[in-house]
């Protein structure tokens, strides 16, 4: 199941994490939810550009590949889908906890001047870049598999076709055979009787051809 479809699953609205200042005089910063609709979280992709790499690269496009057709573009502050999780593969490297890595790539996002929202538009943008390949992908190999089943289907038609024809053929072969026997010994015949009345032969056999 693609995200966006997950997300269309358990409702229009989702939150996503961001970092608040504590109320107050206290100093540090807190994580708190925001909810945001699925609207916010999705722009449109180049989808039947998307199609037509499916339909050329024969399935082997690589998915840097898939998300520059589908126009995709990196974040000018540098930050991706890509970047948040390297960022927290080395905290988890660090043997942090979850609520500690947490406030930390958020703070690291918030310094920046990127939020959560954007990050997860890039991450909805590349599944729906993939779902889109595949999905094309997926179309042209059942179309080929039904092709091939046609064509299957009319081999043995054919083969049950040559069968009948060979039947039939050797049944003629006999009867064509058996004519020609009949056809000698009538000629035979035919020349035995004649050589009374003529002085050469006037009867072609199978022995004057």
């Amino acid at each position: 199941m693609s995200f966006l479809k997950l997300l269309q699953g358990i409702g229009d609205r989702i939150g996503i994490l961001e970092t608040a200042s504590v109320p107050g005089n206290q100093p540090g910063e807190r994580v708190k939810t925001r909810i945001v609709t699925l609207r916010e979280l999705t722009y449109e992709i180049k989808s039947m550009e998307v199609s037509a790499l499916a339909d050329e690269s024969e399935v082997t496009a690589a998915p840097e590949r898939i998300f520059e057709t589908a126009g995709i573009a990196p974040n000018p502050k540098g930050w991706s889908v890509d970047k948040l999780k390297e960022i927290i593969q080395g905290e988890l490297d660090k043997k942090k906890p979850r609520e500690e890595i947490q406030k930390s790539v958020l703070a690291m996002m918030n310094a920046d001047g990127v939020t959560a929202g954007d990050i997860v538009k890039d991450a909805v943008a590349r599944d729906r870049a993939l779902d889109a390949f595949e999905e094309t992908a997926q179309e042209r190999m059942a179309a080929g598999r039904k092709r091939i089943q046609v064509i299957e289907t009319q081999i043995e038609a054919l083969r049950r076709e040559a069968a009948g024809l060979r039947e039939r053929l050797e049944e003629r072969e006999r009867q064509w055979s058996e004519w020609k026997r009949q056809k000698r010994a009538y000629e035979k015949d035919l020349a035995a009787t004649i050589a009374y009345i003529v002085d050469h032969p006037v009867i072609t056999t199978d022995n004057d051809i």
